[in-house]
């Protein structure tokens, strides 16, 4: 599956979409979700290679969510996904206080 771009998954009818809520530094809340959910997809698909991207013909996200949303569905070279979602965690806790600043 290495450089293999996957089409969207089709279920009939059914379109499946992915929304990501923004909220700041709390954005690594949903990055660990996704983190532990590639990893159960790549358990179930046996592929090290498989993303998030590869099970969701949309991916949306507002504010950080916005941000994980670019990152999971950017490509590289290959038209794959450029980031794993635990390359986005850990973006997260290496950046956070880079982008989120205390205002209280």
């Amino acid at each position: 599956m290495e450089g293999e771009k996957l089409p969207p998954p089709s279920y009939g009818n059914v379109i499946t979409i992915l929304s990501i809520d923004g909220g700041g530094v709390r954005g690594i809340i949903p990055a660990i979700l996704l983190m532990h959910l590639e990893a159960e997809l790549q358990k179930c698909k046996k592929d090290e290679n498989v993303r998030i991207a590869d099970f969701f013909d949309v991916i949306a996200g507002t504010s950080t969510g916005g941000l994980i949303t670019a990152m999971l569905t950017a490509p590289n070279e290959n038209g794959r996904p450029l980031f794993s979602a635990s390359e986005i965690r850990d973006f997260y806790i290496k950046e956070c206080p880079n982008i989120f600043h205390e205002t209280w």
